[in-house]
């Protein structure tokens, strides 16, 4: 069992999380990882949460403990994405302020699809309100003239490619598919594909 914690400044306490994770049996505080960043950065971007992941997909039957699911992403979409990739590598989520686990004696727990899936019902309705704003704010951008976007034919250097995607990089080299790296990094597979072409 592993247990991760997330806080947001390094002035900020982490006690009230650990104490809850204190509270289980079978909590031991060599398996604590911490992450002290702010939310709005990617589960698998962080330091902690990618050390964490790569050794619990290594584990049978691994269970990851976070004292809610907030902890897990920066937002709903976020934590969707992070959950669904945990459960494909056979890792449990086990959130103890929602009070459920994504995987209960091997198989996938029907209450947390069901959690999941009203979760997901929300992602949807986020995304598109997401792209709405976006489509608006380039409309309103091109007709002040302040849009330009990338020029046409224009490419980026394969040094500033690999300098912007260290995560793939890292993937990459451990072996990991192209889906796998894109599902884990939330880059599209074109994207992956591109990094995997330098790098061979």
């Amino acid at each position: 069992m592993y247990f991760y914690s997330r806080i947001s400044t390094v002035g900020q306490n982490s006690g009230r999380q650990l104490a809850n994770f204190k509270s289980l049996e079978g909590f031991n505080a060599n398996n604590v990882y911490l992450d002290k960043v702010q939310g709005n950065i990617p589960f698998m971007q962080r330091p902690e949460a990618a050390k964490l992941f790569d050794i619990a997909s290594e584990q049978k039957n691994a269970t990851i403990v976070v004292d809610s699911i907030d902890r897990l992403g920066r937002n709903l979409i976020d934590i969707l994405n992070t959950i669904e990739i945990m459960s494909a590598n056979g890792i449990n989520v086990k959130s103890l302020k929602e009070g459920f686990e994504t995987i209960v004696n091997g198989k996938a727990n029907p209450m947390a699809k069901i959690v999941i899936s009203v979760m997901g019902s929300i992602a949807e309705m986020e995304r598109n309100r997401i792209k709405e704003r976006t489509s608006e704010g380039i409309k309103l951008a091109k007709a002040q003239g302040k849009y330009k976007g990338r020029k046409l034919g224009s490419t980026q250097s394969t040094e500033r490619l690999l300098e912007r995607h260290p995560i793939i990089v890292q993937k990459l080299k451990k072996g990991l598919s192209v889906r796998e790296i894109s599902k884990i990094t939330g880059k599209s597979t074109a994207t992956v594909m591109k990094v995997k072409k330098i790098l061979d």
